[in-house]
């Protein structure tokens, strides 16, 4: 990459985050503050909810490194409210399916192509094909801990936690929702190392909105 194009991406993100902070001031929030030590940048990554469930706030990555990029805390504000927060953080990993029933209906409508009685068949797998989908879904909840509740500056939050192993690869990934006043916070912590994990967990139990 060369440094006139490293240099346009950094003013790029320099401004985005200029104009988040003025939006944010403009209406009143507080802002979020982690305590970032020696060793760890806090960064600009917009990402975006494909389902408008969250809007993004901030990273927290290691200083750059061969494996930096493995490593990080995404900070994101819930969009509206929270009514079960263990199932909220279980859809992260499991999206959503559907529904099964609307699309048996659609199969069985008389305008439906597939109202002939050649397609009957496909009528009678539709609720196996959905449960083997769901089970697929599911399968990531099978490296995780169940929802338990933890505290860190901010008081009390949902947590689930996650390790997946390949061999002798280890995958964390660790998600939070945590309301504070009356906003709902999104926090996202993955790494590949043990003691990295660790490091990010310090950090993200400091978090606390400032003033």
């Amino acid at each position: 990459m060369s440094t006139r194009l490293r240099t346009t991406r950094r003013l790029i993100f320099a401004l985005a985050a200029t104009l988040v902070a003025l939006g944010l001031a403009a209406g009143g929030a507080q802002a979020q503050e982690f305590e970032v030590p020696e060793g760890f940048n806090d960064v600009f990554e917009p990402d975006a909810s494909a389902t408008g469930e969250w809007r993004y706030l901030r990273t927290i990555r290691p200083v750059e490194g061969p494996f930096s990029h493995l490593s990080a805390i995404h900070l994101r504000e819930v969009v509206g409210d929270v009514d079960d927060p263990a199932d909220w953080l279980k859809a992260r990993l499991t999206g959503n399916l559907g529904d099964m029933d609307r699309a048996a209906a659609l199969l069985d409508s008389p305008d439906s192509p597939f109202g002939d009685p050649a397609f009957d068949a496909l009528r009678k797998i539709i609720p196996e094909l959905f449960k083997g989908i769901a089970a697929l879904a599911e399968l990531p909840l099978s490296f995780c801990d169940e929802p338990h509740v933890g505290y860190n500056a901010s008081g009390g939050f949902h947590e689930l936690y996650c390790v997946y192993n390949v061999g002798p690869v280890r995958q964390y990934h660790v998600l939070r929702l945590q309301r504070v006043e009356d906003r709902w916070f999104y926090t996202e912590i993955e790494t590949m190392n043990e003691r990295r994990l660790r490091h990010l967990m310090v950090i993200a139990n400091s978090f606390r909105l400032g003033g």
